[in-house]
């Protein structure tokens, strides 16, 4: 195994893992975390300890060309965090309301949408530009040997326009089941993590126990958060939720944190002191945790056929490339806007794909673990109360009548 890329190295060894090199020289295989892509390590030393979270270990990957810093959109990177959202009561009310056909179309020019198609449309803008002013000149001039590029039969253009929407269609509903299965994979997690703490509470009477459990479950859900996202700093999201001295032994495990952390709750479960019955049922929320871990990796490392997107993308580029030449004809000048208009509805359809099939990047993660912390803290902190009222004696059935779904009283 490799050391991380980004750590220094020196004749010695590498300075961040302390581990003198090896003479052996291979390739390894890292995930380019922008476009999932399997890329060759560069050749070189190889140390004892592996901190990138990528590492595949597996030769069978084929290698793909890396993609350049140049071709990764750092504000588009940056504007993913803004579309966290949690939705409350007022916020569905402001969704449903009439007024959102004007706020939607006012916002246009604030849209992360337009921010992120802005190369995009003005390379439309500009070819679009070129084609009117070559028909223009060629229209002043008509004795001019320059040819006229516009399309008189517009059949073929048409008979490709269903292709085009099925395309897009597909696309764009793909990514959504995506996203939809990334949002229920961290809702079971939450389930399954109130039920885990909800068992204990009423199983296990030794508060040691249960606050080592009620720590390290919170713990699983950040772990995972930094799992399948590439700016999370989990030392700083552990603050507040393990020990000092748990919070190191976390980051000096330098593989696969989630995994880590049940393996701890696992051990801390096992020595509960309660029956094996109790022990098995909570063990199934743990079991399921493993499932959540593995369905993250798997949507994290495999995207959409990527030749099914590349198809896509290039079918979208040819079509609005031959649009100025059809519509000048109808539209003249007017088809600049024109053209401009349908590429920003068209590209945004397929820019909407892209950005919701990695859904962990826009999901309000954060919320989900801070709701994961403390509705367990509180379900840990109100036991004695819903003990006492669990335990309290029958009450005398009152003299005064019910009224039964019939109309009866008794």
């Amino acid at each position: 195994m490799a050391c991380s890329p980004l750590h220094a190295k020196t004749s010695r060894g590498c300075n961040s893992c302390a581990r003198p090199w090896f003479t052996e020289r291979r390739n390894i295989f890292v995930i380019s975390r922008t476009r999932y892509s399997f890329r060759a390590a560069q050749r070189g030393p190889v140390c004892a300890k592996v901190s990138y979270r990528g590492y595949l270990g597996d030769t069978r990957f084929r290698k793909e060309p890396r993609y350049s810093k140049a071709a990764i959109d750092q504000n588009k990177e940056e504007n993913r965090r803004h579309m966290r959202t949690v939705f409350d009561f007022e916020r569905w009310a402001s969704h449903r309301s009439s007024q959102r056909y004007l706020q939607h179309i006012t916002g246009i020019p604030r849209s992360r949408i337009i921010r992120g198609l802005r190369v995009p449309l003005i390379c439309v803008f500009i070819f679009a530009t070129c084609v009117a002013t070559w028909e223009s000149y060629k229209e002043a001039h008509p004795s001019s040997w320059l040819p006229s590029s516009s399309l008189e039969a517009t059949d073929p253009f048409n008979l490709t326009n269903f292709a085009l929407a099925l395309l897009l269609a597909f696309r764009l509903d793909a990514s959504y089941s995506r996203f939809m299965e990334g949002r229920s994979i961290w809702g079971n997690i939450v389930s399954d993590s109130r039920n885990l703490i909800r068992q204990a509470q009423a199983y296990v009477d030794d508060e040691h126990s249960l606050q080592l459990l009620l720590r390290w479950t919170s713990a699983f859900s950040r772990a995972l958060m930094w799992h399948v996202r590439e700016e999370c700093d989990l030392e700083a999201e552990m603050q507040g939720v393990l020990l000092p001295h748990e919070i190191q032994l976390l980051m000096n495990h330098e593989h696969h944190k989630p995994n880590f952390v049940l393996a701890v709750l696992t051990q801390v479960v096992d020595n509960l002191p309660t029956s094996e019955a109790h022990k098995l049922a909570m063990d199934a929320s743990l079991t399921s945790f493993h499932q959540a871990v593995g369905a993250c990796e798997r949507m994290i490392k495999t995207p959409i056929p990527r030749s099914y997107t590349r198809h896509t993308s290039r079918f979208l580029v040819i079509w609005l490339a031959f649009l100025p030449f059809t519509l000048w004809r109808a539209c003249h000048w007017v088809m600049v806007p024109a053209t401009v208009l349908i590429a920003f509805l068209l590209l945004g359809v397929e820019e909407i794909g892209v950005q919701i099939e990695e859904p962990f990047g826009i999901l309000p993660l954060e919320n989900l673990v801070d709701i994961i912390h403390y509705n367990s803290k509180e379900t840990v902190d109100t036991r004695h109360t819903v003990a006492e009222i669990a335990g309290q004696p029958p009450q005398p059935v009152s003299n005064s009548k019910i009224r039964h779904g019939n109309g009866t009283y008794c």
